[in-house]
């Protein structure tokens, strides 16, 4: 199917159920019925067209970089949540759900230098302090959380830690926010084929490692991916979601863009993916599929 339409037929009847003619009918919609956004950042909150043309298009959010590590503990010790709070209250006065994106960012381009100069043993302090903070602070108001943002390109905290960091990381997360979906986030598994990292089967590979790190097991887990497009390869994007399915957890595109003239590109992305079962997914700007990531 590749188009959510059908035909209905409507009848307008008086108050005895006698019908009515040349009755003048208007159908207005609400909401959307599955969840499609966009990431927004601070300048939201003084910004009201910004305000305007975000909640009248989206359902979805995430945050840019105001949620971040090295945002929200730019010194040692010096924690402010101030801006990520106002965002939240933003986000909560006009009924927009947010994903927490990111916990931990594996990058080691997007550390604040205060971390990266860290021993060892004072990392593993820091990483537990970052998990148990923000993910108790926000625990509960979120439907999603990014634990440990591309972990199968990047290798940060595991140079840190050992190979099974990410693994106690996401234990961590479990215990402190066990109702919030836990996902692992990364790009180039449905983008294009060729990416030793993070294609499908890797990506499987990771999260089975994950999920099978004592304590584990019973995490609630997802499989978030970027959707970085330069031209989407539709069908290599399908059987690619078709492999990443069979782990049976839910599946988001989070941070969808498409290069070039994306209008008719996005389009499709969104219908070919929209009957997937156990498919949501995020757009990153001129559009997307059914969530989130958007620069704007």
């Amino acid at each position: 199917m590749q188009t959510r339409k059908e035909k209905v037929r409507i009848q307008a009847i008086d108050e005895q159920g006698n019908p009515l003619s040349n009755a003048t009918i208007s159908i207005k919609q609400n909401k959307l019925r599955f969840p499609f956004g966009c990431a927004i950042n601070k300048n939201i909150l003084s910004n009201t067209a910004y305000q305007d043309w975000f909640t009248s298009r989206f359902g979805v959010t995430a945050f840019e970089d105001e949620m971040k590590w090295y945002s929200t503990e730019a010194t040692r010790g010096q924690v402010d949540y101030s801006v990520p709070d106002a965002m939240m209250a933003f986000a909560k006065q006009h009924n927009i759900a947010v994903r927490g994106h990111n916990v931990i960012w594996d990058d080691p381009k997007y550390q604040s230098g205060w971390v990266n100069s860290l021993s060892p043993n004072d990392f593993r302090t820091a990483v537990q302090a970052r998990v148990g903070s923000v993910m108790t602070r926000y625990r509960g108001r979120l439907i999603a959380w990014d634990v440990v943002n591309e972990n199968m390109h990047f290798s940060f905290v595991e140079s840190k830690l050992g190979q099974n960091a990410s693994s106690v990381i996401y234990n961590s997360a479990g215990k402190t926010d066990g109702l919030t979906t836990l996902f692992l986030n990364e790009y180039d598994t449905i983008e294009k084929s060729g990416d030793g990292a993070a294609s499908p089967a890797k990506y499987l590979q990771k999260l089975k490692e994950i999920q099978s790190f004592p304590g584990n097991a019973n995490l609630r887990m997802g499989i978030g991916l970027e959707s970085h497009f330069t031209v989407p390869n539709l069908p290599y994007m399908r059987a690619s979601l078709d492999t990443l399915a069979s782990a049976n957890v839910p599946i988001w595109l989070t941070e969808v863009d498409v290069q070039g003239n994306p209008a008719q590109q996005v389009r499709d992305l969104r219908c070919k993916n929209y009957n997937l079962p156990s498919y949501r997914a995020s757009s990153n700007c001129s559009g997307g599929v059914r969530l989130l990531s958007c620069r704007r």
